[in-house]
């Protein structure tokens, strides 16, 4: 989960970086902080980002730095005012949305206070599959499984290859029991182009239909692209009665 988070917020600074000019006064202590930080001198670091965002009240890369910060010494509450106090002078600042999202989500664990950060994120930025995976993810943790539908057909929409939206329809349809509709809507996904996600979720919803020759050829066209997950569903199929 750490390594995911830094891994994006690594890559925000990089985007925010180039497309966000910060006042040349603030420069300085934003590096100083960067040096800081990896050095592990979290506490000068902060300083450092702090006084950044004092020369430069939009300076985008210090708020997300001085959060990540924030997070490496698991002071989460920190983390999640300056991120508020970004978007207040900021409101479409999407990756602070995001991550207050991922915050939530993954470091809190409340679903309920990471979907309206995504949903600030989505309604600035539609077609961010990262946000759509998200949502669908926080609805099924919340049990609002046509909620998670919806936003993981988006988000295949934008990626019809992301995996982690395969695995939340997967979960959603299953617990609704719905595989029929399931089946209906991997057969649109393989349409577009071959990969074993909805392959293989589609050989399970055709066991719990009591399908096996559905099974049986999903699991043959699987081997056909020498999908790993072949092993896996000829398992499944050999243990059904």
């Amino acid at each position: 989960m750490l390594k995911y988070f830094f891994a994006f917020v690594f890559g925000c600074l990089a985007t925010v970086a180039s497309t966000a000019q910060p006042l040349p006064k603030a420069v300085p202590f934003y590096k100083a902080g960067q040096q800081f930080t990896a050095k592990g001198m979290f506490n000068e670091a902060i300083v450092s980002y702090k006084k950044a965002i004092a020369a430069d009240k939009k300076y985008d890369s210090a708020y997300l730095a001085l959060s990540s910060v924030f997070l490496k010494i698991s002071m989460n509450d920190s983390a999640v005012a300056v991120l508020k106090r970004a978007i207040k002078v900021m409101p479409r600042f999407n990756d602070g949305h995001i991550l207050l999202g991922i915050i939530y989500r993954d470091y809190t664990r409340n679903a309920d206070e990471a979907i309206p950060n995504f949903l600030n994120a989505y309604q600035i930025d539609s077609t961010n599959k990262l946000v759509l995976y998200s949502l669908a993810w926080c609805y099924n943790d919340r049990s609002k499984f046509r909620d998670a539908i919806k936003y993981g057909i988006k988000a295949l929409e934008v990626d019809n290859n992301y995996r982690p939206a395969y695995n939340e329809l997967g979960h959603a349809y299953r617990s609704l029991q719905a595989y029929q509709e399931a089946i209906d809507q991997f057969k649109k996904n393989i349409a577009i182009s071959v990969n074993e996600q909805p392959l293989y979720y589609s050989g399970l919803c055709y066991l719990e239909l009591n399908d096996k020759a559905g099974a049986e050829k999903m699991y043959e066209e699987l081997k056909k692209i020498n999908s790993k997950s072949a092993d896996g569903l000829r398992k499944k199929i050999d243990a059904k009665q």
